[in-house]
This record gives structure tokens, sequence and C-alpha cells, in this order.
């Protein structure tokens, strides 16, 4: 039986040139693909990293701004009510008025505070929140502090350590910062301000501008969030109380001692807490306040000095802001929040006999 002679060399089946370059530009389209979806991933993933921290930093300082605000104290009472504010020895009262040592102010910074680094809206008021240099007064739970909340154009030249103070790489950044008013209470002025016998704003207006210090070099007012942009206090009265046709501060300002300045004997505001405050704040983020600064070549103003004049614009003014923000590509966040003022005993200024 004759077997059949197997070659030396059996041929080898595999791959042709051909092939393998159609399958290496497979893989580097496969490749490509996966490097295109992990690059937009991390970028949408950092961006929103960045904007959930901006945004969380200002959501935390607007939590913490309605608490407090919600604690406004005037400790109101009644005493004898005389013709002059000073009265003379021995004169006969003609009756009994609501009085009160302390002060609530809000309203448009410019006029409050007489600057134009200071956009859109303040608030000043007195709250038992017992802030002392001293911890042991911090036991005593009801120590009064005068607070406020403002918008400052401002730098952070003064968080720089003095360390890296020379070098030139490290400058300081400009932004607008939502700023807290934080005297210790050892720094409480309102009592030495003399309120009873004058109009006046002593009290916190020169220590706001000049940047006033305790003797222990603290600062009275402090960075409390980065790129708030505006801020926004409507004080009004409670929907079983509200009076369509006379709002209670039509051009937002409220001012628990106008009455010593306007001699308005029934001012509705006289001595009094407004029962409600609305709260609204724009934040925009890092990122965004970085392009416009590039592209204007400097901080240039967001909030246009006309809007928020007239509680009855409120809507057609945020809108305006909104569209504003959108055509410069900026992004940006509206915090809003009604906020009840449980000291608040609002009654009308016809019972002020």
């Amino acid at each position: 039986m004759k077997q059949k002679k197997r070659g030396f060399f059996r041929r080898i089946v595999g791959f042709t040139l051909l092939e393998l370059m159609v399958s290496m530009v497979v893989l580097a389209l496969l490749m490509l693909v996966v490097f295109n979806m992990l690059e937009t991933t991390t970028k949408a993933w950092s961006q929103s990293t960045e904007r959930v921290q901006t945004f969380k930093e200002a959501r935390v300082a607007f939590e913490g701004l309605t608490r407090r605000i919600g604690q406004a104290m005037l400790n109101t009472y009644f005493d004898y009510k005389y013709r002059a504010a000073v009265p003379r020895p021995n004169e006969r009262p003609t009756g009994y008025e609501r009085k009160s040592d302390l002060h609530f102010i809000s309203g448009r910074s410019q006029d409050i505070l007489e600057s134009e680094r200071f956009p859109t809206h303040c608030v000043f008021f007195q709250a038992p929140l017992s802030f002392s240099l001293d911890p042991k007064n911090q036991s005593f739970g009801s120590l009064l502090n005068s607070w406020g909340y403002y918008i400052e154009r401002n730098t952070d030249e003064d968080q720089i350590p003095e360390f890296l103070s020379g070098f030139e790489t490290i400058t300081a950044k400009e932004r607008y910062r939502l700023m807290e008013f934080r005297p210790p209470t050892e720094n409480f002025k309102v009592y030495a301000s003399d309120l009873k016998t004058r109009y006046n704003t002593e009290w916190f207006k020169n220590d706001v501008i000049q940047k006033a210090y305790t003797p222990g070099g603290r600062p009275f007012s402090r960075a409390i969030a980065e790129n708030i942009i505006a801020l926004i206090i409507e004080p009004k009265k409670s929907t079983a109380t509200q009076n369509i046709n006379n709002e209670l501060a039509p051009d937002y300002d409220y001012d628990s001692r106008r009455f010593q300045k306007e001699r308005k004997a029934k001012d509705e505001t006289k001595h009094q807490l407004p029962p409600l405050i609305d709260v609204t704040m724009v934040a925009i983020d890092e990122g965004s306040a970085i392009r416009n600064e590039q592209r204007e070549g400097v901080l240039a103003d967001i909030v246009p000095s006309n809007l928020f004049q007239k509680v009855t614009d409120y809507d057609k003014d945020l809108d305006e802001l909104k569209r504003l923000l959108e055509s410069k590509n900026i992004k940006y966040r509206v915090f809003h929040e009604t906020v009840a003022v449980r000291a608040s005993k609002f009654s009308d200024s016809a019972l002020q006999r």
C-alpha cells in the first residue's frame, strides 16, 4: 500500500496584510471613540464639580443669612409719650407709645453705605447671637450682636499669607463677595450711638466702610461667599394684613427709625420689624467670573444700577438680569426664600397713638 508523502513544510493559515490593516483601523477608531467619551466625561465631571462647589458655598451662606435674619429683634416696649423727643423736667406725658433702643434697616446699599463698591441691597439689625471674643461669655446664650449682610467688590489681599506676599505670581483676586458684618458683643455700639435722641447709623456704617477691626486684630466683616453679584431684600407684610395699595417697602427701603429722619409720628415702620422678608441672591461660578474679567479686561459691573429699585418691577428686573447673564455666557444660580421674622409683632400705624 502506497503512502502519500507529506511535504516538509505545511501551509500556515494566517491574516493577510490587508486584514491586519483593516483591524488596526477599526481598533484605532474604537480607541478614539473611547478616549473622546472619557475626555467628555472628565470635562463634564470637572465642570459639574466646580459648579457644585461654587454654588455649595453660596447655598451654605444663603442658609446662614436667612436663618440669622429671622432672629432679628428690636426689644420693643411701651413707655410714656411726650411732645418732644427729649421731655422737659416735670413735663406731663400725653399717653403711651411703642419704643425701642435697637434698629433694623434694609434697602439699597448705595443709599445706606453711600459707596458704589456696594451693589444692590443690604440689611443690618441686632440679634441674640452671643458672638463674643471671650469664650466664657458664650455660655450666656442671649448676648446681643449687631449683624448685617451686604455685597462688596473687593480683593482677597488680606487673606494671602505674609510669606507669600512677595511672590509676583500670587496676586490679589478681585471679586464680588457676600460680606457678613459681625462685630463681637464687646464692640456693640448701638447703645453708645444715642439713637434715642437722634437718627444715625454710626453703629455699623463707619465700621463697614472703613473695614474696622477688633483690638485683637479680627475684622468686623468677613467674606462668606465669592461671586455673589446680587442681594435683594424685600420686607413685606404677612398675607393676613397685606394691603395691595400700600406696600410696606415699595422702593425696598425699610427703617425702624425712619420716623426720626422724616419726622412722621405715625410711620408704620416705627419701632417695628417686618413680618416677612423676601430674600433673593444671585451667584455665578468662578469660571464665568474669570471669562468675564478676561473679556472686559477688568472686573466689570455685572448688575446694572437701575435694576431692583421698585418692588413692582421685581419680576421684570430679575428676568432682565437673567437675560444679561445668559447673553454673556455666565452660569448663574438664583436663591430665593421668604423669611418669617419671629420677633415681629407688626400692627397698623393707626394703632400707634
